[in-house]
């Protein structure tokens, strides 16, 4: 199998493919957490990964922000 990916042009092509998806899993990872944890700031999370998500910066300032603004309760453990 390793032979067939490396050495014809469609093992490249699905590798190519492969790689293709998981890169813009990692990509619209921020948004789909955004979505997930049910988020208020939904749409500034999407809107700062899609304009700036290319950065690493960017992207990484939106994962932060999609995990810490979570469903928009406080994650306070003293008052219940």
């Amino acid at each position: 199998m390793l032979h067939w990916i490396l050495h014809s042009p469609t093992g490249f092509t699905v590798l190519l493919m492969i790689g293709f998806m998981i890169i813009i899993a990692i990509y619209i990872l921020p948004v789909l957490l955004a979505s997930s944890l049910k988020s208020p700031f939904f749409l500034g999370i999407t809107t700062l990964d899609l304009l700036l998500g290319w950065t690493i910066i960017g992207w990484i300032l939106a994962l932060v922000w999609a995990l810490v603004s979570g469903n928009g309760e406080l994650f306070d453990e003293e008052n219940p």
